[in-house]
């Protein structure tokens, strides 16, 4: 089987040439052909560029087609992923939100904290007091 477009190669393994037509039925007709062979010879090549040249723009339609689709579907792929990426984008602006927060909490915390700490530890401080006036008030009586 002969490829489509243009030629490069015969079954046989040799390389194409292109001619010019010099019969009377298709004069400075161009075509594709082996070395090896002739028109009339089906173990060689034999091609008329013209219909080469069909086959290439034939060719190029679909794969100009097919660029087209794939890029009207990957369009839409970009469109969701930018839908995506805004989505989150917006919940990542949320999360910032919640973590500053949450951070301003801690530190309040963290205040709240120093500062049952200093009572717990003035709270020691006036027990043993207690206890050291109860200590002394039992060793004089």
């Amino acid at each position: 089987m002969v490829d489509r477009g243009f030629p490069t190669h015969c079954p046989c393994g040799a390389r194409v040439s292109r001619r010019t037509s010099k019969t009377s039925t298709n004069p400075g007709r161009l075509f594709h052909s082996c070395p090896h062979g002739n028109e009339n010879n089906p173990h060689h090549l034999f091609k008329w560029t013209d219909l080469c040249v069909v086959e290439e723009i034939d060719d190029i339609k679909h794969n100009i087609d097919g660029i087209q689709r794939a890029s009207v579907e990957t369009e839409k792929v970009l469109q969701v992923c930018q839908t995506k990426i805004e989505t989150i984008a917006n919940v990542t602006h949320a999360c910032c939100g919640v973590v500053g927060a949450l951070k301003t909490e801690i530190t309040l915390f963290e205040q709240e904290i120093k500062d049952v700490q200093s009572e717990l530890k003035r709270f020691k401080n006036i027990v043993a007091c207690v206890v050291l006036f109860f200590g002394m008030y039992k060793l004089c009586t």
